[in-house]
């Protein structure tokens, strides 16, 4: 399994609206406005209009939970939150579902999805609010030192697969504990597996990028030292930013002779 040396978490961040909009944030952004009593609608006006029918209904509204489809596809910013003290961190759509994502960085203890444009108004998939959990913002208090993502530590996330980051572009360059490699994409078949080549191999990349790339040297670090506060999981390398020059080490020239 290809896993990132330098490979960085998601932010298990304190609570910050997401600026994205799409279904979710059309459906849930606006239930708490609908749940409220409207004071200035005329009588004559339907007090409730079902998004998923069309179809007009006079009766108190309901929550109407999203589809297995739409919540599998990632359609709409998701969260994933750790059961046992609320902590959450924002959810990027990838290969997998979101609950696989988020199981698989936080395998160490119950998560739940929440679906919504910011984590106050997010609802799962089975209708509940974040808000209205059990230990929604309880981290906010105190960490427990039993409430742990990757069994170490409360302030910390699991390493994952590499394929598994939906940030990935064709052409970033990766630090691996094996070497450099770029990212060329989604390899053709029924596994639909990322595909990663060798820097001194891939074509997408000037003599010039290469030459600076085969200069630096990765220095391995443990995945339980990796903070909840890193960069994006498996910090990329762009064509565009290697503007830094690394001085070479030059080493002492050794001279010939008799021993």
């Amino acid at each position: 399994m290809l896993v990132a040396a330098m490979l960085a978490a998601p932010l298990l961040a304190a609570p910050a609206p997401v600026s994205a909009e799409g279904l979710f944030d059309f459906f849930f952004g606006g239930m708490q406005q609908q749940q409220r009593p409207q004071r200035e609608v005329p009588q004559g006006a339907s007090s409730y209009a079902d998004p998923f029918t069309g179809q007009q209904n006079a009766a108190t509204p309901q929550y109407v939970p999203p589809t297995r489809s739409a919540a599998a596809g990632g359609s709409g910013p998701a969260f994933c939150v750790r059961s046992c003290d609320g902590k959450y961190f924002p959810l990027m759509r990838g290969l997998v579902s979101p609950a696989q994502m988020c199981q698989a960085f936080c395998p160490a203890t119950a998560t739940k999805v929440y679906f919504g444009s910011s984590i106050d108004g997010a609802y799962s998939q089975t209708g509940e609010r974040y808000a209205d959990s059990e230990n929604a913002f309880a981290y906010r208090k105190a960490l427990r030192s039993d409430c742990t993502c990757n069994g170490r530590e409360p302030v910390g996330l699991a390493p994952v697969d590499l394929a598994l980051d939906s940030s990935l572009k064709a052409g970033d360059v990766i630090a691996t504990s094996d070497g450099l490699v770029a990212y060329t994409g989604i390899r053709v078949g029924n596994d639909q597996a990322a595909d990663f080549t060798p820097v001194a191999s891939y074509p997408g990349l000037t003599a010039q990028v290469r030459a600076r790339l085969g200069e630096m040297k990765v220095a391995p670090v443990r995945a339980e030292t990796v903070p909840a506060d890193a960069p994006a999981p498996a910090e990329a390398v762009r064509e565009a930013v290697p503007d830094v020059t690394v001085p070479k080490t030059q080493k002492p020239a050794k001279r010939a002779g008799l021993d």
